[in-house]
């Protein structure tokens, strides 16, 4: 793929944040309002994506594409998890802090964010793959994650099965079932089902547009702490992957393209979510999720023409 047809897919996708941008300074759309749009994204249209995407005839090679995956990341991860421990006490964060933002360096929006800008970069074959690593991610969430949020709320260790349970999740397993036991769906059940994914990408930049409409930099602008999370994040976190896949693999194939964007996506909503579930850095969490997505507009871009060079 050479770069403009990159360029002409981060410029839609810049084109699709607008709307959103617009209704929010508009008020013609309340948060309660978005929130529901939110809901039918991540409820209805984004497991249908990925059931869809998986809709492929199983081979041994793309079997062993996705444990390709599956090693990379849990090596990046374990690399991100070392760094994070001495880069947290380097910004001097309370202790609280610490366990919050080695949650945020781990955990990149792989799934809200990361699947639609995927595809939308690299087609429809790069969905399975982008599932792959939004598997390895959810169960690290529900269970690593969870113990880091816990911790840094001061909370008593504990994980629920029920925790496991979210519909992003459940399109994921369905798929990959699907693809196992080699089953195509019905045209009209499939057809279906692509219909309702398709409106993904353009409903999940709405929600970001939304989003960064009703941002004010002012409240987040003197927090230098953010910053530094979103650099690691953004940047560090990245290169290491793309310099990691370049030494393994050499070249950058579609496989090594979607792992890099993956880890290139900007701290995971569920940083807030939990938090303010568990009553813990709720704040900090919120700042460094918004103020992330809004520079992972510059960053993402960086690294899909880096690897078209």
């Amino acid at each position: 793929m050479v770069i403009w047809p990159i360029l002409s897919s981060l410029i839609m996708i810049f084109i699709l944040i607008v709307p959103g941008i617009f209704f929010k300074r508009k008020n013609i759309l309340t948060e309660d309002q978005n929130g529901a749009i939110n809901s039918i994204v991540v409820n209805l249209t984004w497991p249908c994506l990925v059931i869809d995407a998986m809709q492929i005839e199983f081979s041994v090679q793309i079997l062993k594409d996705s444990a390709y995956i599956l090693g990379v990341c849990l090596l990046v991860l374990a690399i991100i998890f070392v760094i994070s421990i001495p880069f947290a006490k380097l910004i001097k964060l309370t202790k609280t802090k610490r366990y919050i933002s080695i949650f945020m360096l781990l955990f990149g929006n792989t799934g809200f964010i990361g699947i639609p800008v995927i595809q939308a970069l690299y087609g429809d074959e790069a969905i399975f793959y982008a599932a792959i690593v939004e598997l390895i991610n959810d169960v690290l969430i529900f269970t690593v994650g969870i113990m880091l949020i816990q911790m840094s709320a001061k909370a008593n260790l504990k994980i629920e099965p029920k925790q496991f349970v979210s519909p992003g999740l459940i399109g994921v397993i369905i798929g990959l079932l699907l693809f196992l036991l080699n089953i195509q769906l019905p045209e009209v059940l499939g057809g279906s089902i692509e219909m309702i994914g398709n409106a993904t990408t353009p409903l999940t930049m709405f929600c970001i547009g939304f989003q960064i409409g009703g941002l004010k930099f002012k409240e987040i602008a003197g927090d230098m702490q953010v910053y530094a999370i979103c650099f690691v994040k953004l940047l560090i976190v990245p290169v290491i992957t793309l310099l990691l896949v370049k030494i393994w693999a050499g070249d950058f194939s579609l496989l090594e393209k979607v792992l890099i964007i993956g880890f290139a996506m900007p701290v995971g909503a569920v940083a807030s979510i939990f938090s303010q579930q568990y009553k813990g850095e709720a704040v900090f969490a919120t700042k460094s999720v918004l103020l992330s997505t809004v520079f992972s507009l510059i960053t993402i871009p960086i690294f899909a023409i880096i690897m078209e060079l």
